[in-house]
């Protein structure tokens, strides 16, 4: 759970679990991170605590992804389809790790800094400084010591705009300091609720003993050095041995690993593109394992069912990202234009077809509960009961549906079409990814019968590509960007996808809100876990009340493992909370039986 980290006036400072603040309390200032694991452990784990693999056994360990690595780096691990990205710490490491809990824990760090211990402070200016102390033990996979040298390289690195590597993280950074060998000093423009959250994901690690070079060379040939192909050198337990072009990767065990050497000497990584081809290669034994995402959702139901049978094997499912149609708001290129304008015709198309059917169909025999699409609050955060389910009021009512359209000025003539304020029947376009072609023929159905036409597009793979092409949809698009406060950069003005910024943004419908914005504002920079919950709640009204965008259900992430892999990934994929987050946190504790 969140710890939140309190000091009182008097000087003396205390830590204490958000679920028992005594809000009655005069003399709390509340000053510190509303963020997972802050009070993680001061000692830095044995070596030992991973045993050594059998010296007459070779153990290696396949897997399966959809999509073809291009290069180790945060630029290509950004996107998690095909399961690639839930695999980085196979390879990679950053200072802290998502635990079982699904807090922040260190793991290149030796503990989380601590109001109590002086590693956080807030300054009288507004800014922010947490001191990070990292473990003696860490190496390079080439043997070259870590050191917070790297770490204030890394923060070169991200400074560097031509790169594309500004994260939420390192765009709330200031600078970065080396206090020694082994001590370093962030300080933040500002108060920032996710500073503690220093995994891959969030910063990526660079060696300067390898880069540095590299810092003051362009984009095109820093990044196409083969560092970060065949010659990837990074802080994991496997390191690469052979890229195979992405495609057929071939990992050793570091003996050198700070945990402990792992127990697998390789692990193999193979880019199968199609999905029945894995399905059938996992029932035949050939790989042991396939990264989450590689599968259909009724492809998993029937592996489920399959393996609960023969004990051949397990799926694991967990909640991912909240799913939703959002509009577009650009008049460029919104059409028809006022379904930007008018929220009634936008709630009216809500209200117009069966989410709960859709959720049936897509997830058949899977728990509702993991599925439900009314909160965009994953079940397991702490504050999902105060956001609640904002879109509960929205159930599937077609009289409902009508009387809201008829609102909007668009009205069902005596044959059943649906006509607009001209006189013309109301023509909607739907865009999704060829996966999600069940929602479009859900969604389309539905509307339908509203009496509007609906025109269901399912673009080629080379144009969902394209950033451009991906901002300027006229109507609606089918999504899922992330869950709980994650959705947000969808909504944001400031993540708008438009030319100047060569298409780059999260907010690719254009939604204007400065209203949202400055909530999205307060909640970064909230420093205590209720008030983020309450802020969270304010956004979800706003987004239930204006609907810049329909909810759908919470999107299942299943990963297929063979009864011959051993290890805490059983426990450590339900446990994994959020896109990206990886479940090979332990992969040096993974065994083959």
């Amino acid at each position: 759970m969140r710890t939140l980290l309190v000091a009182q006036r008097s000087g003396a400072v205390s830590e204490l679990n958000s679920r028992r603040v005594d809000w009655l309390w005069p003399l709390i200032l509340l000053v510190a991170l509303a963020v997972t694991g802050c009070a993680g452990p001061s000692t830095v784990p044995s070596a030992q605590d991973a045993r050594p693999p059998n010296p007459g056994q070779i153990k290696t360990l396949v897997l399966a992804q959809i999509n073809a690595v291009k290069s180790y780096s945060p630029w290509d691990f950004s996107n998690t389809s095909g399961g690639g990205t839930t695999l980085t710490e196979i390879h990679t490491m950053g200072l802290t790790v998502q635990d079982n809990g699904g807090n922040q824990a260190p793991r290149i760090a030796t503990k989380m800094p601590s109001v109590n211990d002086g590693s956080i402070s807030i300054p009288a200016d507004g800014r922010m400084v947490t001191t990070w102390q990292i473990r003696p033990d860490v190496t390079w996979q080439d043997g070259t010591p870590f050191t917070t040298e790297d770490i204030a390289f890394t923060f070169a690195m991200y400074s560097r705009p031509d790169l594309s590597l500004n994260s939420s993280a390192s765009r709330f950074m200031e600078r970065v300091d080396v206090m020694d060998q082994f001590t370093a000093r962030i300080t933040w423009k500002t108060t920032y609720y996710l500073a503690l959250d220093l995994n891959q994901s969030a910063f990526w690690m660079f060696p300067k003993h390898l880069l540095g070079e590299g810092l003051e060379e362009s984009n095109a040939a820093l990044t196409q050095r083969s560092y970060f192909t065949t010659d990837y050198v990074h802080l994991g337990p496997f390191r690469v041995t052979s890229w195979g072009q992405g495609e057929n990767q071939v990992f050793e065990r570091h003996p050198g690993y700070f945990l402990g050497t792992p127990k697998l000497d390789r692990v193999i990584i193979k880019t199968i593109v199609n999905p029945l081809s894995i399905q059938t290669e996992l029932k035949a034994g050939s790989i042991d394992m396939a990264a989450e995402k590689t599968l259909p959702t009724d492809a998993y139901a029937d592996l489920r069912d399959e393996w609960s049978k023969s004990g051949e094997g397990t799926v694991l499912s967990r909640q991912d990202n909240w799913r939703y149609i959002r509009f577009q708001f650009d008049p460029a290129f919104a059409r028809p234009i006022e379904l930007s304008q008018d929220v009634r015709l936008r709630r009216g198309l809500l209200l117009g077809w069966d989410r709960e059917a859709l959720r049936e169909l897509i997830f058949p025999g899977f728990d509702r509960s993991l599925t439900n699409g009314d909160t965009f609050m994953q079940s397991s955060d702490p504050r999902a009961a105060i956001v609640g389910e904002p879109f509960a009021p929205f159930p599937y009512d077609s009289n409902r549906a009508a009387q809201e359209l008829a609102g909007g000025g668009w009205t069902r003539a005596a044959d059943g079409r649906l006509l607009n304020r001209e006189g013309q029947q109301v023509q909607i376009e739907i865009r999704a990814t060829p996966a999600e072609a069940k929602d479009l023929a859900v969604v389309a159905e539905g509307w339908r019968r509203l009496g509007a036409e609906v025109i269901e597009y399912v673009p080629p793979e080379a144009l969902n590509r394209e950033n451009a092409f991906k901002s300027q949809f006229p109507a609606t698009n089918a999504t899922a960007q992330g869950s709980g406060d994650g959705i947000f950069v969808g909504f944001d003005s400031r993540q708008s996808a438009v030319a100047d910024s060569n298409w780059i943004g999260n907010n690719r419908g254009h939604y204007m809100n400065p209203a949202l914005d400055r909530l999205i504002d307060q909640l970064s920079a909230s420093l205590d876990i209720t008030e983020q919950a309450h802020i969270l709640r304010q956004e979800a009204d706003l987004l239930a009340a204006d609907l810049p965008a329909l909810p759908a259900y919470f999107r299942l992430s299943s990963t297929s493992i063979r009864k011959t892999v051993r290890g805490p990934i059983y426990e450590d994929f339900p446990a994994t909370q959020g896109s990206g987050n990886t479940i090979a946190r332990n992969a040096h504790l993974w065994d083959k039986a």
